[in-house]
C-alpha cells in the first residue's frame, strides 16, 4: 500500500494543505512546531483510526475551528485506487469513508490499512508499565487478526462485570457464586487471547532480537520474555528443549537463536485454559478481598533485558550454589509481577545455559540510546511481521528516530528501512546526515504547516 496524496484541513496546527508523494521514502525536514509530527499523525490516523498521542478526537481539531478533515490516496499492489477519508466535528459524530462509504465502527477499519509509527513516545515501550507492552502487542495483533479483537473486547467487557461484581459483594454481601458464569467467559476469551499473544510474541522476539543485533552492529544482544499472570508453570515460555530432543508439538514457527534452530515448547489450549482456571480458581479469595481481578492476561507484560558476556569470574563453589537454587528461583519468578520480577533479577543473571551470559534490564540499566534502539527494533519487528502475515508492506513512519543515535546505528536503521521496501515518512530537523544513506529520497520541507518540496539547493545540508 502507497499513500500518493493527502489532505489536511483544519487538523492539528494545520489550515488547509495538500501534498504529493513521488517516492517511497519521503525525507520531511522542518524545525521545532512547525508540522512535522501532524503530517505523521495524520497519515496514521488515516491508516489506523487512532492517534499516537491524543487521547480525545477533540484535540485533533486546529484550535477555534469546528472541526477536521482528512483524505489520503492510497494504491495497492494492484494499482487499485481507495479513497480514504476522516472526520471530526467539536460537537458532533466521528466519520470514516472509504472509497465513499461510511464505516460505522472503528474496528472495521482496523487492519484494513497498515501502518507502523515509531516516534519519541515509543520510548514507553521500554521505560514505561506493563500496559504499554500489552497495548503495544494487543494493537499489532489486532491489524492481523479480526478474531482477536473480538476476544479482547469481549474479554474486556467481562472483566469490567467482574469487577463490579466483587466491588458489590465485598459491600452487600451478593452471593459469590455469581462469579462461577462470568469466570467461565472470562477464560474462554482469556485463553485465547493469551495463545494468540505467545503465537505473535514468539515471531515479535525473534524479528526484534535479529534487528537490535543489526542495529548495533553485531555489538549488542537483547532478550525478551513472555511473562504471564494467567499460568502458574513455567508461563514465562522461555523454556526451550535440547537440539537432540524429539520435536515438540506447537502452534508458533520455530524460534531462532544465535547459536541455532531451538524448538520452543508452548502449551496445548487445553492446558492454558487448565492453568489459567486454576490460577483464577487460587486468586478468588484476594479478588474478593480487593475488589478486582487480580489475574489474568490483562496482567500480562514481557520482560526486555540486555545481553552480555559478563566478565566476572565463578568460583568453584559458586555453579553449584546457583544451580541448587535455580528451580527455587524460577518458580518463585514465575508468580511474581514483572517490577517484582525485575527488582529480583536486580542488576544482573545467569541463565541456565551459559553461566558466562549475563542480562540487565533494559528499563533500569539501558542508556538512553540504548532503549531507544530497543524500540526501534521493536517497531521494525512489527514491521516485518505484519508483512509476512498479511503480504502487505505496512506504511513506516519515523518521528525524531534518529536522534540520540550515533551515525553508525543511523545507517544501519536506514539501510534496514531500504532493504524492506516498505513506503518510509521520517521527519528531523537537518537533513543531514540522512539524505547520505538514503538513496534518491523525497525530500519536503515543511515550515508553518506548509509544506514544499526541497529542491537539491533547498536541501539544508
Amino acid at each position: 500500500m502507497l499513500l500518493n496524496q493527502i489532505v489536511l484541513r483544519n487538523f492539528r496546527n494545520y489550515i488547509d494543505c495538500e501534498v504529493s508523494f513521488s517516492k517511497p521514502v519521503n525525507l520531511i525536514i522542518g524545525g521545532n512546531a512547525q508540522g512535522k509530527t501532524s503530517l505523521l499523525e495524520a497519515i496514521y490516523f488515516l491508516c489506523t483510526a487512532e492517534s499516537h498521542r491524543a487521547m480525545r478526537d477533540a484535540e485533533l481539531i486546529r484550535h477555534n475551528e469546528a472541526g477536521f478533515y482528512l483524505k489520503g490516496i492510497l494504491t495497492n499492489s494492484s494499482d487499485d485506487v481507495v479513497s480514504l477519508e476522516a472526520s471530526k466535528r467539536a460537537r458532533g459524530q466521528f466519520r470514516l469513508k472509504k472509497n465513499g462509504v461510511l464505516h460505522t465502527k472503528r474496528s472495521e477499519w482496523i487492519g484494513q490499512f497498515n501502518a507502523v509509527f515509531f516516534a519519541p513516545e515509543s520510548l514507553i515501550l521500554v521505560k514505561g508499565a506493563p500496559a504499554e507492552r500489552r497495548r503495544f502487542l494487543d494493537l499489532l495483533i489486532a491489524q492481523i487478526d479480526r478474531d482477536y479483537l473480538q476476544h479482547l473486547q469481549k474479554y474486556q467487557s467481562v472483566l469490567k462485570q467482574r469487577n463490579e461484581l466483587l466491588k458489590q459483594i465485598r459491600a452487600i454481601f451478593v452471593d459469590a457464586a455469581q462469579l462461577d458464569a462470568w469466570d467461565q467467559l472470562l477464560l474462554i476469551h482469556g485463553t485465547a487471547i493469551i495463545i494468540k499473544r505467545l503465537e505473535v510474541f514468539h515471531q515479535l522476539k525473534d524479528y526484534a532480537i535479529k534487528n537490535y543485533q543489526k542495529l548495533t552492529g553485531d555489538r549488542e544482544s537483547l532478550a525478551l520474555t513472555y511473562r504471564s499472570a494467567s499460568m502458574r508453570d513455567d508461563a514465562s515460555m522461555d523454556n526451550v528443549t535440547d537440539n537432540n530432543s524429539e520435536t515438540t508439538s506447537t502452534n508458533i514457527n520455530s524460534s531462532l537463536a544465535e547459536s541455532g534452530v531451538e524448538l520452543v515448547k508452548v502449551p496445548s489450549e487445553s492446558e492454558i485454559n487448565k492453568q489459567f482456571g486454576a490460577t483464577l480458581s487460587a486468586s478468588r479469595a484476594a479478588d474478593l478481598q480487593r475488589g478486582t481481578t487480580l489475574v489474568g492476561p490483562h496482567r500480562d507484560d514481557f520482560l526486555i533485558e540486555l545481553e552480555h558476556q559478563s566478565h566476572r569470574l565463578l568460583s568453584e563453589e559458586e555453579p553449584h550454589i546457583l544451580e541448587n537454587n535455580d528451580e527455587e528461583v524460577t518458580d518463585e519468578l514465575i508468580q511474581l509481577s514483572v517490577p517484582k520480577v525485575e527488582s529480583v533479577y536486580s542488576e544482573y543473571r545467569f541463565s541456565r545455559e551459559d553461566l558466562g551470559v549475563c542480562r540487565e534490564v533494559a528499563r533500569a540499566y539501558g542508556s538512553q540510546g540504548q532503549q531507544r534502539t530497543i524500540a526501534l527494533a521493536l517497531k521494525l519487528a512489527e514491521l516485518e511481521l505484519i508483512r509476512a502475515t498479511t503480504g502487505r508492506n505496512p506504511i513506516v513512519l519515523l518521528d525524531d528516530a534518529t536522534s540520540e543515535l550515533d551515525y553508525k546505528r543511523i545507517g544501519y536503521l536506514l539501510n534496514i528501512l531500504q532493504n524492506l521496501s516498505a513506503q518510509t515518512f521520517i521527519t528531523a530537523t537537518h537533513a543531514e546526515p540522512l539524505v547520505h544513506h538514503l538513496h534518491e529520497p523525497n525530500v519536503l520541507n515543511v515550515k508553518n504547516a506548509q509544506i514544499s518540496h526541497a529542491t537539491p539547493k533547498g536541501v539544508d545540508l
